[in-house]
């Protein structure tokens, strides 16, 4: 019964691909019909023109009427070679199919990849995603050419094999019958060895995400890989994975040639057979010259479809295998709120929390319990405390990256679902602790943080928000200026010019609410006393959650959220803080004895 609801639903996912393109596909099958009834037509035609030259000869009278009918042969075999030029099209357009389907399933995936949240990529290695939406898509998996050029060409096998027999059991249906022997054993060295082929599929597959995932890994930690000098130590990591992979390869390779040995060879056995029965027959005279040559032309025909047919059930077995891969991170469970729900876009920026907790996922225990605060629009807020008590995991929660277990989120006079929506989310700039920048340029990054969906960003805006993040001279001074190429995530420029840039995108976000965690770790005293000033100057609305381990930010802010141990344990302004909280007074104590240690 699972067997069954399996290919049903994999059959249900081809048709709902198909139906994005389904003009095509009626293109595609009616060129194949037609290429089919075509190739069919020529052996027919060429038999009548045979048999009425051996008439002609074998009576040696009415050769002007027999003439005749040979030339009126002649043009309709003349007609279906127009029919079979036009139908000779379909290659080249099942072709650019699979190009339309490979960047449909590429699209459709990604997209898809993109709606997850953090449990999603908790779940999934990076080298794996890469994995299932290159290869199980268009490479060795070839699931874009099995939708079209796949499956179209056992539907032009099952016509060819179709109209051959009904033009062959119209000549001679012994024969015909003879010509059928291998189609049960064909069918059931498949059945005997589709689990097979499935499994060795996926293993296979599985085996190359850890190659990829493999690779990811080394490329992101090259840095830490050279600096301890054990490129040999990681190089047997990689080997081990390339040793599954190659393993896997070599079982999939044997398996496949062995199955189109036994294919090939029984429809050689087979058409030994025919030829043998067949040539006997025309010797004997039981059928005309015309029909032992029709039959001999049908054989040939016959071989590859016959070849075709269980290689689509084979390569279908490859691709279900691919589709199941697919669907495992299309269907991994997300939650995403559509829809507008701020009533209007000035209203945004205040932020309120009751009750909140959060835990990570196999965690025991809150990271955040019984988090609520109430902040106004335009405050603000420095989130300090020690490492480990939950200020990161606050301002992931807050906007949007992590979901609440449990607690109300406002933001300006609306609750927020657990996830929060795109257009809540549009009123948020992030910038984690370390940091992201794309690959390409300085104006590429900043126009991917500016709003809407085009990928460009006014002049004036650009050099705006690089001011303020204090980044603009240096900016200026890059060879080729904001459209200088940045190396993979930010890897051709420092620390603290890497955190200015992420800053710089956030604020071209045009954010109500801005939330800063750790960046003052990769700025000096004077660019984050020039920060905060430039960020007061350009918008006294705009809310600000700064978290921070360097105690000259306090000045810069209206309130200090002091955190412990995943909760609030005080929160006002410092001195207030100072006489009512032991727990923070201590905090700065031994902070300000560090500094002046060092």
């Amino acid at each position: 019964m699972k067997k069954t609801s399996q290919k049903t639903s994999h059959l249900s996912w081809i048709l709902k691909i198909w139906r994005e393109r389904i003009w095509l596909i009626a293109l595609l099958l009616v060129l194949t019909l037609l290429s089919s009834a075509v190739a069919v037509l020529y052996p027919y035609i060429a038999k009548l023109i045979l048999d009425s030259l051996q008439s002609t000869l074998a009576k040696g009278t009415g050769g002007s009427q027999a003439m005749g009918e040979i030339a009126r042969l002649t043009l309709i075999l003349l007609a279906v070679g127009a029919g079979g030029f036009v139908s000779d099209l379909f290659p080249g357009i099942r072709a650019a199919t699979n190009t339309i389907f490979d960047y449909l399933l590429r699209k459709r995936y990604f997209e898809a990849v993109l709606s997850k949240d953090y449990r999603f990529f908790s779940a999934f290695r990076s080298g794996d995603i890469l994995t299932r939406l290159t290869e199980d898509v268009s490479d060795n998996g070839r699931l874009a050419w099995f939708l079209c050029s796949g499956i179209f060409r056992a539907v032009e096998a099952f016509s060819k094999i179709a109209f051959c027999l009904g033009a062959m059991f119209l000549l001679n249906p012994s024969l015909t019958l003879l010509s059928l022997i291998p189609v049960p054993l064909m069918i059931g060295v498949f059945w005997y060895a589709q689990n097979r082929i499935y499994d060795s599929y996926r293993r296979n597959q599985e085996a190359i995400s850890d190659v990829n995932n493999q690779l990811e890994m080394s490329f992101a930690g090259a840095r830490i890989i050279k600096a301890y000098a054990c490129e040999e130590k990681y190089g047997r990591f990689f080997d081990a994975a390339l040793a599954r992979r190659y393993a896997t390869e070599m079982s999939v390779a044997k398996l496949d040639s062995v199955m189109r040995l036994i294919y090939q060879y029984i429809e050689y056995f087979a058409q030994i057979g025919i030829i043998f029965a067949g040539g006997y027959m025309a010797v004997k005279g039981s059928i005309g010259i015309g029909t032992f040559y029709a039959f001999y032309n049908y054989l040939g025909m016959l071989i590859y479809p016959m070849l075709d047919i269980p290689q689509l059930l084979i390569s279908g077995k490859r691709s279900f295998a691919n589709i199941d891969r697919l669907e495992e991170i299309g269907d991994y469970p997300s939650e995403r709120s559509e829809g507008s729900v701020l009533p209007a876009r000035a209203q945004a920026g205040s932020v309120e929390l009751k009750n909140l907790c959060f835990s990570y996922p196999g965690k025991e225990g809150h990271t955040l319990d019984s988090i609520s605060f109430s902040v106004g629009r335009g405050e603000k807020i420095a989130v300090i405390g020690p490492v480990g008590c939950g200020k990161s995991t606050l301002m992931k929660i807050l906007c949007g990256v992590l979901y609440r277990d449990s607690g109300e989120l406002r933001l300006g006079a609306v609750g927020m679902p657990r996830a929060i929506p795109e257009e809540a989310a549009a009123d948020m700039g992030y910038v984690p602790q370390e940091p992201l920048l794309f690959s390409g340029t300085v104006r590429e990054n900043m126009a991917f943080g500016s709003p809407g969906a085009g990928l460009s960003i006014a002049e004036e805006k650009l050099w705006a928000v690089l001011g303020i993040a204090q980044i603009d001279a240096e900016v200026r001074l890059m060879p080729a200026g904001a459209d200088s190429v940045l190396g993979q995530r930010g890897s051709n420029v420092s620390g603290g010019q890497k955190q200015r840039l992420a800053i710089a995108r956030a604020l071209a976000r045009e954010p109500k609410i801005l939330l800063l965690d750790d960046i003052t770790a990769s700025l000096d005293a004077g660019n984050e006393e020039r920060l905060m000033a430039a960020l007061s100057a350009w918008s006294r609305d705009l809310t600000c959650f700064i978290v921070s381990h360097r105690l000259s930010t306090l000045q810069h802010v209206d309130r200090i959220m002091f955190m412990d141990s995943g909760r609030i344990v005080g929160f006002g302004r410092h001195e207030e803080l100072m006489s009512s909280t032991p727990a923070y007074a201590a905090f700065i104590a031994e902070h300000v004895g560090a500094a002046q240690g060092s």
